[in-house]
């Protein structure tokens, strides 16, 4: 429950609850169980008590109708006190206008200790006061005239009230205080509750344990907060474990990188040796030698150029400059350019659509990275037969979709998830003669992702490796993919 609608019921409670408690105090028990506060009447029951005495009163004097000079004897007054049993009513008797006797007492009878420190110790007494309810008169036989009066001591009046105000409002602060312990108990403690989780959670992540969850079942103002903290937590936790990974692959990275430089420049240096020791003594080997020092150079290069990109890409992040780009002809282009290399080694590309006119937005110069790693990959990567690299291209609701697969050596197939990690080789012991440092795919992996898209690896039934790409499209004519054999087209 909300802290707010806790306090909205409190403040209700804390108004309604005493003063139904204290009214009941008052006029239920403390009125009639317990004697010594008898005092605690309200005015409406001190009236109802009077019309009752009224009654009995008048009810009393019908027995005097017949002899009225027996109002004068000592024994009316004893049977009028008995039948008029109040604290607040006494009764006066006179006889031809002249007080006769009186059942007023002047000293005042406390009936509790709390109508004795209400009237000692206020600063002004209660003045006497008085008033008639009933007056009844009798003629006597000797024609005297007799008046029987019931009177309300109007002081011992005021004092009974003042009494049930004290007494009224001394129950009433004390029970706002227990009611409102119990409210301020009841609001405070699921807050000391959700304080107590969220402080363990925070000082565990102080000390750098990102295991403990923070299991907060409160639906309290607190939630949201524990949600923040919880996400807080995960990804910390998730940086740390990447900062971990990252950590590991850095010193892999440094011992690949180490590994890749050490032997083309321990080649290099063994060349360059042989060079100043005239072990090369005619010209075709010193151009071999030369050839050779060129190969190792352009690898140490290779793997320079590669390590100043994903420094750039790492630094300063990826910026790609976009454009409307048309497949088909990007494609064409990429294939014109990169055969040369792929005829080279006695291979050839094969360009395949399976529809027509379609666009992305794309950085034409890093999408042209993308194939031209995984088309020197390839040809790194072959086997004795002859090269086969086949393209294509094909569109489905999920976007384009480019698979360009080849007849090469492939890989193991667990270590396919592994092949764009940076500096991944499938050859670990590195003793195959393959000029491959393990950057390009990493490269491709990351041009693509940039570009809002994906890419994987899968092995081919029979031979070599397939990488699928899948790019967002923009569609110029066909609404939705159409596979009809008038529109394949395949380049060579």
């Amino acid at each position: 429950m909300k802290i707010r609608t806790k306090f909205i019921i409190a403040l209700i409670l804390v108004i309604i609850l005493p003063a139904i408690g204290t009214t009941l105090l008052t006029k239920t028990v403390f009125s009639q169980d317990i004697k010594i506060f008898n005092a605690l009447d309200t005015y409406y029951d001190i009236f109802n008590h009077f019309s009752d005495s009224s009654i009995q009163f008048e009810q009393f004097l019908e027995d005097y109708k017949d002899s009225p000079e027996s109002i004068l004897s000592d024994d009316f007054i004893e049977r009028a006190e008995s039948q008029i049993d109040s604290r607040y009513l006494y009764i006066e008797i006179y006889q031809g206008g002249t007080l006769y006797q009186s059942t007023y007492d002047e000293t005042l009878a406390f009936h509790s200790i709390v109508e004795n420190w209400i009237y000692h110790y206020r600063p002004d007494h209660y003045p006497k006061s008085s008033y008639t309810i009933e007056s009844t008169s009798f003629r006597t036989p000797n024609d005297q005239l007799i008046e029987v009066k019931l009177i309300v001591n109007g002081q011992r009046l005021r004092l009974s009230y003042q009494t049930f105000e004290g007494i009224f409002l001394f129950l009433y602060a004390g029970l706002n205080i227990v009611f409102l312990s119990i409210l301020l108990s009841w609001i405070s403690n699921p807050i000391k509750r959700s304080l107590r989780k969220l402080t363990l959670t925070t000082n565990e992540i102080g000390k750098g344990n990102l295991d403990l969850p923070l299991e907060y079942n409160e639906n309290d103002d607190f939630e949201p907060l524990a949600k923040s903290i919880e996400k807080m937590r995960q990804s910390l936790k998730n940086s740390l474990e990447q900062q971990q990974i990252l950590e590991i692959e850095k010193k892999e990275m440094i011992a690949n990188i180490s590994h890749d430089l050490r032997t083309p420049i321990t080649s290099i240096r063994g060349y360059v040796q042989g060079l100043k020791d005239g072990v090369a003594r005619d010209e075709k080997t010193k151009a071999e030698y030369f050839d050779t020092i060129a190969s190792k150079t352009y690898m140490i290069e290779s793997l320079v150029n590669d390590l100043s990109v994903i420094s750039k890409y790492d630094q300063n992040g990826m910026h790609l400059n976009f454009q409307t780009v048309n497949l088909r002809y990007f494609l064409l282009d990429c294939v014109d350019e990169l055969n040369k290399d792929v005829a080279a080694v006695g291979g050839n590309i094969i360009l395949t659509f399976i529809i027509k006119d379609v666009t992305v937005m794309a950085d034409p110069e890093k999408l042209m990275r993308v194939f031209r790693n995984i088309i020197e990959n390839a040809i790194k990567y072959r086997s004795d037969k002859a090269l086969e690299i086949i393209i294509l291209v094909n569109q489905d609701d999920d976007g384009i979709l480019i698979n360009v697969s080849d007849n090469g050596i492939g890989i193991p197939a667990s270590d396919l998830e592994k092949i764009f990690n940076r500096f991944y080789r499938s050859d670990k012991s590195r003793n195959l003669n393959i000029k491959g440092n393990g950057i390009g795919l990493s490269i491709c992996k990351d041009i693509i992702l940039a570009h809002g898209g994906k890419i994987s690896a899968s092995n081919n039934s029979e031979d070599g490796l397939t990488l699928s790409i899948r790019l967002n499209s923009r569609h110029q004519g066909l609404s939705k993919p159409q596979v009809k054999d008038e529109e394949m087209e395949t380049h060579k």
